[in-house]
Order: C-alpha cells, then structure tokens, then sequence
C-alpha cells in the first residue's frame, strides 16, 4: 500500500519545517527504523524515521524547501505501486492516522537498521554507491553520528591524493577532485570564491523578532558593576563538594529570580493597554548554537536551589546543543538574561525579548583595585547591563530592581544554595 511520508507537526505553535538533507533516494529500499530526512524547525533539527519496510517511490520537495506540517514531503509503498495524483485523494483516510514516520530528536536517534552489517558501518545507500564505484569501505571517511558511512560519503569519496584542507574545501564546494592535478605531492588548496551561506529558519525568526522589538519599544538601558570576589569564594566552595559545579551564570539567573520576586513589576508583560502581573517567574537563558540564538525558560527559578536550578540550566543548554528542545521548553518566559561575559565583553546592549519588561546582559569580569579598611586590593568585578521597557516600569523602578541584583550578587549568602 502507497502511504505518505508527511512533514512532521512537533509542536502546538509549528506550522512548517525546512528540509535539511535526503538521506534516501528514489528507488531505496528501506526497513522500519531507517532515517529518511533530516527537517528544521524554528527550534531544533531532528530525524524523520520510517515506521516500515518499503520503497522510497517519490520524493516531492528538494532540500532546502520549507513544507507546511502534515503534508506529504515523499511516498513510499512496494515497487510499481501508482502514486495518488494528489494528496487531497487520499488525505480523508490516511491523514488522521499517519502512520509513514515519526521524528525523534537527533540525539536519541537509534541507529539505523542494517547500518552495521559486515566489519564497516554503513547504510544501504552507501553500499550501493561503493559497490558501483568499485571503492572498499573502509577507505570511505564517514559522517554519519553513530560512525556509519552515508551516501554522500561514498559519492564524495575519490582516489586523488589530497591535502585534508583541500578535501573539506572541495566537498564544501561541490569539487570533484578525480582526476585534479595538485602542484606537489598532493593537491594543495587554492582560493576559492565568495561563498553565499543562508540563514538558518532560527536566525531568520531572531532576527525578525529582534528587529521588531527594537522599532516598537521606547527603551531604555543602563551599565553597572557587581564586586563578585565573595561570589566567586563562594562558588569555588560549592565546587569542591561532588554534587555538581555551579556556573557563574546560575548566581545571576537565582539573583535575577529573587530580585523579581522583590520587584513584581519587572516580572510582567506588555498585553494592549494592560500589564499582566505573571504569576511565576519563568527566566529565558540565551544560548548560542551553531544554528542561532536560543532563549529556552528555566521554570519556576525562584523556587529552586542554587543546585538545582544549575541542574536544571545544564539540561537547557544540553538541549540547545542536541537539538533535542521541545517546543514547551520556548515557551512561558517572563524575563531573559543574556551572558556574553565569556567573550570579554565589559557592556553592551541587550534587546528586549517582547513583550517582556526588561533583560538583563551579565559581561565580563575583571580585576580591579580596591581600598578595603584602609589596605588595597584585588577585587573582582563584573559588569551588568539591563534594558528595559519604559512604557512598562521607569527609570527608579528598573533601578531599584537592578541594584538589587548587584546586591545579591555581592552578598552571595543571602542567595540559598
């Protein structure tokens, strides 16, 4: 039986998703369990599996083309089988009950059937090509995450002797180098031109968010210093028992959440011509990753330890990283902090994440000279910035709340561990 294989709806809020990369073409065979294509959301890249045995019969959309959710992207059935004139043909008895794939995230991903038969790791497709090609496998460098030698491997693959420079820029390029002749012992790189990269589904939303958010609110921005020598002792303390490091972030994040507590104006968002008053202080974290800026929630921060929520960010961020997010991990923020302290920056200019009332940018740190009692010093100290929506609070309410910040952050046992 023809069945379709559908862009994938992973979350309420996802109405589309961008194909990545085909790891079938038509004609493959395929059994239960095999990664078909890998799609992006505006949140994660995951892996779209078969749920059974068949043959790819067509594939409707090229990479990089974006589908609505629940709309057929390929089909798949027993060799010659018709393949409906369109989907509205068959959506009434097949799209209620979906059954042609499932997704899972691309770290969790099982790897896939039949991809270690014989001494070398590889899938079917990749067979099919080295065979055809005469090539043994084992001198095929792999990509694929569980070490299996994919298709592209075994197409890009060539006899010609090449610097590892050349290769990447090569297959980076589309460069078949059968047949190059390098200009010493072995192909050397070469310049190559200009290379025109788009941007990822999430850079092209943050962006777009971004941008309105700095056209539509009158804000305002403020700098400060915070002397975390105490906080720092402090956390190396932490840090010699073995129930898990703490970050310096994680001190802000809980300073941010106890302050809000104190300030519960600074913890509401923008509704029309009224504020809502949230009731739970749910704290978006910036987290950069290869394919853009993330800003998942940690929940109820005010409540949580210290320890846990640094549990809790380290999980975040592992996510972000994975690709592995849910759509309800984005979703519920009432105030973001923004770190880019690592990179040795002393003050910038966060913008607002709407319709929330403020957020806060934490910046380097830095040794100074301090006099205390009469002696001086080494203290260590960190620069804060915040901006804030000034239709929502003024400057002595945002002041009020980020001195308080400060405070906490050079008090750190008034901060629960």
């Amino acid at each position: 039986m023809v069945e379709p294989i559908i862009m994938p709806k992973t979350g309420m809020a996802m109405e589309e998703g961008i194909i990545l990369e085909w790891f079938v073409k038509e004609g493959d065979l395929v059994v239960t369990g095999d990664p078909i294509v890998e799609i992006e959301t505006d949140k994660s890249t995951m892996e779209v599996e078969s749920d059974r045995d068949g043959t790819i019969l067509r594939i409707l959309y090229e990479e990089g083309t974006t589908v609505p959710v629940v709309e057929p992207i390929a089909w798949i059935g027993n060799p010659g089988e018709a393949i409906p004139e369109s989907w509205t043909t068959v959506q009434t008895d097949v799209k209620d009950q979906l059954p042609a794939a499932s997704t899972v995230a691309a770290s969790t991903v099982a790897a896939p059937a039949d991809v270690s038969a014989g001494k070398v790791k590889a899938t079917p497709a990749a067979r099919r090509v080295a065979a055809e090609r005469d090539i043994t496998l084992d001198r095929i460098q792999p990509s694929g995450r569980f070490g299996e030698i994919k298709e592209a491997d075994a197409l890009s693959f060539n006899r010609t002797e090449a610097t590892p420079l050349a290769r990447r820029i090569a297959q980076s390029e589309g460069i078949d180098l059968t047949g190059v002749q390098g200009s010493g012992f072995a192909v050397k790189e070469e310049p190559v031109a200009d290379k025109r990269v788009p941007l990822t589904k999430i850079q092209k939303i943050t962006g777009k968010r971004m941008l309105q958010s700095h056209t539509e609110i009158p804000v305002v921005s403020m700098d400060t210093q915070a002397d975390v020598t105490e906080m720092l002792r402090k956390r190396k303390q932490l840090n010699e028992t073995p129930e898990g490091k703490i970050t310096i972030n994680d001190f802000v994040l809980k300073a941010t959440a106890l302050a809000l507590e104190e300030n519960p104006r600074m913890n509401s968002v923008l509704d029309g011509e009224n504020l809502i008053c949230k009731s739970s202080i749910n704290l978006n974290m910036a987290v950069a990753t290869d394919k853009g800026l993330l800003v998942p929630v940690v929940r109820n921060a005010n409540t949580l330890t210290l320890r846990q929520l640094s549990r809790e960010a380290a999980e975040i961020a592992r996510k972000c990283r994975d690709g592995t997010l849910a759509q309800e991990d984005m979703e519920g923020g009432t105030f973001t902090v923004s770190n880019i302290g690592m990179y040795g920056i002393s003050s910038f200019t966060p913008i607002i994440n709407q319709p929330q009332a403020a957020i806060l940018g934490v910046c380097a740190i830095d040794e100074k000279l301090k006099l205390v009692d009469g002696q001086v010093c080494v203290s260590k100290v960190m620069g804060l910035s915040i901006t804030f929506d000034h239709r929502i609070v003024d400057g002595a309410e945002a002041s009020v709340f980020f001195s308080r910040i400060r405070e906490l952050l050079e008090n750190p046992l008034a901060i629960p561990a």
